[in-house]
């Protein structure tokens, strides 16, 4: 609503009784998003009203309980792993099952890391299935010779370390489906 009007100080408003608690907790959520008390609520309401608030809260829920999965953890540090020791000494299942893994990021991460996670998933599965045995099996996505092939940990890192980065990405998320 009040992105297609904006609201004006002589517009209706409403006044509410709130327990001392709540209404703390509404104004430290209104600062965290940098904004009026007033705005966060209206903003909040419509939202409810519209339906993108249950959309969003699902939304955050899938992309959460991916990226905090166990099968998503064991990703990102065995990733970190290969830093130190990129030959392959996983087991074919423990591959498949980073495939299988790499395979679900792109619903659950933005754009460009998604763009990063497949340069992973090229590279573990080449591994995974080649035949010869007199090749010599390693892994390359983050070799820094191969600037456009070499997984960007720096990226993952940002994303993973800033509140705001999943909350921008499932609203845009939101966004797309409302």
């Amino acid at each position: 609503m009040s992105k297609k009007y904006p609201v004006k100080n002589t517009d209706p408003s409403v006044n509410l009784r709130l327990s001392q608690e709540l209404k703390d907790t509404i104004q430290a959520e209104a600062a965290k998003r940098n904004t009026t008390v007033s705005k966060y609520l209206r903003e909040l309401l419509e939202n409810i009203y519209s339906g993108d608030y249950c959309r969003y809260e699902t939304l955050k829920d899938k992309v959460e309980n991916f990226l905090f999965s166990k099968d998503f953890i064991q990703l990102v540090v065995w990733i970190y792993s290969k830093r130190y020791k990129r030959e392959k000494t996983e087991s074919n299942e423990d591959l498949d099952r980073y495939i299988a893994t790499l395979k679900q990021v792109h619903t659950h991460v933005p754009d460009y890391l998604v763009r990063e996670f497949d340069k992973v998933l090229q590279d573990v599965m080449k591994v995974r299935y080649e035949e010869s045995e007199y090749s010599y099996q390693s892994f390359r996505f983050l070799e820094t010779s191969l600037e456009k092939g070499r997984f960007d940990l720096k990226l993952l890192e940002q994303f993973l370390l800033d509140d705001e980065a999943l909350r921008e990405f499932v609203l845009a998320e939101t966004n797309k489906l409302g």
